[in-house]
């Protein structure tokens, strides 16, 4: 087995668990790669030593049924004999206090379309060899009748990835083959398969490909028009131009938009917004209810995917290439369309990948290949749940478990190098430290100075223009060491705003009455409000809005107050972070670090402790160097000592400060002064990680 492709090792190092009481909290996990066989001895044997607190592994889904017949040149599989050998690895991991966690594809069956006209794979097992005493009879005649049903042009793609023309005008990949999560059927089908798994010992479920493609069967078409009538008559003309709903043709529905150079029409939208919701549903019914009754403290969790930050557009597959961010970028995460009280809800874990465009640096270009914008956003809408970005960087171990304690979530949960000796030392060292040092990364407060609203209402519209503007201000706020959170715009009305010396903010159009009134309650009480207006021309363009967005009147006349204008924000972040120190008053009344770009910053506060930990992480390496070992060529240059700027809270006064790095084993004693409420210390230079702990009287 090659360990260094199938071993990722977690930390949840900073972050509050909010899972029920018969849960366990997550600090530490594993990831053992997507295999229907059960992993080899010296796997076990490595899991068992390191103790995990949770183990993703295997599948339990489809997949595994379908290694009763196999494609290519593999040997076929009985399901029920894997079934029986995976009891007793997890029987094995559970007597060490380590919990399994098995993973499941939501609804895609497939990846080959040969296999259904085949009859292969998982078509085979369903068609062929259904296991009645396992998994009871069958929900459907056959498994074609469990599938989705596009209404499309019967011309194939020319590519794999390329997007087909549904009859309806839908975007449709036609890539994989699904089943209809609209179908009572599937859902019988998964929950057969999700009992089968809890009965062997499975202590929960992670589910994979969250999304839907194209389908007009009649349970897609009946739900459609359900969701519709919610509509009044008056809103279904205007948005849908749909005159008479009873005498309007049955609509296929559709459940992602990829083409990064339109907008759908806004029935489309409606049809993706259907589609997101219906797998929230699907996926309570089936994970959480079904699941969690038959196991009440079942682990659950959706691995999905985020696009709205690829700065340098280095995304050339799940996304046809663009040189602009657009509403396909937005609408690409799975949980599009949900508002924060479905979003992640009753889940033990919160789970995103970038899709791998931060695996590396490329320093020409200021890009530290950092998940920092994904993470504040993330852990906002997470709510205090454990949360991890993916990011698939297998090429920089220590800037990867260096970023995931500064964040507050998990390392790369995907291909930590440990197949060398000296990855292994790293790794090794790396979570020594952190376990060392547990008590400074235990549940914590942001300490942010700056509010940056991240324009959900917008993009869930159909607008996704406002994105290069907060990704423009978030990567300048970043460089210049600022302290800051993400603020989702459709949670203004419950966050404490006065905490902050600023907010910055874009597409206030879409605000609702609640939001708007907690911001002019933020600007009138004192708080500084920079507006970040989108140009027309960035409204305006293919692929940014939709007609119906486009239309929406001028952003800078719905506050309600004077705010501080910031015009070109998107091309010239300089004119932004000269308009923030002149509201807040001066770049010293801020927080900040005296170091290069490269050099990242992080604070949090931890009330109950009377203690302020920050978090410094470089990012600077040799990007050439070569080597052995993944560790050898990520080849870290050393940080120079910085200066530590530090606003503290009322009546705080410092004790002491201690200084702690992976690479070397004392503590530091920095010297410090405090002025008033200004504390200023010298951090020494640092490898790739450094811990500053602020004690307070």
């Amino acid at each position: 087995m090659n360990l260094s492709r199938c071993l990722a090792v977690m930390m949840l190092a900073g972050i509050v668990s909010s899972v029920s009481a018969a849960e366990k909290p997550v600090r530490t996990m594993l990831h053992g790669g997507w295999n229907a066989e059960p992993p080899a001895e010296e796997y076990l044997r490595f899991v068992e030593q390191v103790k995990p607190d949770i183990l993703i592994i295997g599948v339990f889904d489809q997949q595994l049924y379908a290694t009763v017949s196999p494609t290519g040149k593999a040997k076929a599989k009985d399901p029920a004999e894997l079934l029986a050998r995976w009891k007793e690895v997890i029987a094995r991991l559970n007597k060490q206090g380590i919990r399994v966690i098995g993973q499941m594809e939501l609804n895609v069956v497939s990846d080959r379309q040969a296999d259904l006209t085949e009859s292969t794979g998982w078509f085979a097992y369903y068609d062929k060899h259904w296991d009645e005493k396992l998994l009871g009879k069958k929900p459907a005649r056959t498994a074609a009748d469990l599938l989705e049903e596009p209404d499309l042009d019967p011309m194939p793609p020319k590519k794999e990835n390329a997007l087909t023309t549904a009859l309806c005008g839908c975007r449709v990949n036609p890539k994989s083959l699904n089943a209809c999560i609209n179908k009572q059927s599937w859902r019988e089908v998964q929950k057969r398969m999700v009992r089968a798994a809890i009965n062997l010992g499975v202590d929960g479920f992670m589910t994979n490909r969250n999304y839907f493609g194209h389908c007009a069967c009649e349970d897609c078409r009946k739900g459609f028009r359900r969701w519709l009538s919610d509509y009044s008559k008056e809103e279904l003309k205007t948005r849908f131009g749909i005159d008479d709903l009873a005498k309007h043709p049955p609509d296929c529905v559709i459940g992602m938009h990829r083409d990064p150079t339109t907008v759908p029409p806004e029935l489309v939208i409606e049809k993706q917004r259907f589609i997101k919701h219906k797998i929230k549903e699907f996926f309570d019914e089936v994970y959480i209810e079904h699941g969690r009754k038959l196991k009440p403290d079942l682990f659950v969790s959706q691995w999905n995917h985020m696009a709205n930050f690829d700065e340098l557009h280095l995304d050339k597959g799940h996304l046809p290439p663009s040189t602009r961010t657009s509403f396909a970028h937005g609408a690409a995460d799975e949980r599009w369309g949900l508002s924060p009280k479905l979003w992640g809800r009753d889940e033990s874990l919160i789970w995103y990948c970038n899709w791998g465009t931060t695996q590396n640096t490329i320093l020409e270009k200021e890009y530290a290949g950092d998940t920092v914008l994904y993470g504040k956003l993330v852990r906002a809408l997470a709510d205090g749940k454990p949360y991890v970005v993916n990011k698939y960087d297998f090429y920089r171990p220590r800037n990867m478990m260096a970023e995931a304690a500064a964040m507050g979530y998990a390392t790369n949960a995907v291909g930590t190098p440990i197949q060398a000796e000296e990855d292994r030392e790293v790794v090794a060292t790396y979570f020594a430290f952190l376990k060392k040092h547990e008590a400074f990364l235990q549940p914590s407060e942001s300490y942010a100075e700056v509010g940056l609203v991240f324009p959900r209402r917008a993009v869930h519209a159909g607008d996704g223009s406002p994105l290069e503007y907060v990704e423009a201000a978030g990567r300048a706020l970043i460089n210049r060491h600022v302290l800051f959170d993400m603020l989702p715009d459709d949670l203004l009305a419950t966050l404490k705003l006065d905490k902050y010396r600023a907010i910055v903010i874009s597409a206030p159009e879409y605000l609702e009455k609640a939001e708007r009134e907690a911001i002019a309650r933020y600007a009138k009480s004192g708080g500084k409000v920079l507006l970040l207006p989108v140009a027309a021309e960035d409204r305006t363009r293919p692929g940014a809005a939709s007609e119906r967005t486009q239309r929406w009147p001028d952003r800078e006349k719905l506050l309600g107050f004077d705010a501080t204008i910031v015009k070109n924000a998107r091309t010239n972040r300089a004119i932004f972070i000269k308009e923030l120190d002149r509201a807040v008053g001066g770049a010293e009344r801020l927080s900040g670090l005296e170091a290069p770009w490269t050099v990242e910053l992080h604070a949090y506060r931890q009330p109950a402790s009377k203690r302020i930990v920050v978090h410094l992480v470089n990012y600077n390496h040799d990007e050439k160097a070569k080597g052995k070992s993944v560790a050898e060529r990520e080849s870290p240059i050393a940080t120079e000592p910085a200066k530590l700027r530090l606003h503290l809270p009322d009546q705080f006064k410092v004790k002491s400060i201690r200084y702690y790095s992976p690479e070397v084993e004392a503590e530091a004693l920095p010297k410090f002064q405090q002025k008033a409420r200004v504390l200023e210390v010298q951090t020494p230079g640092f490898q790739v990680y450094g811990l500053c702990v602020v004690e307070g009287e």
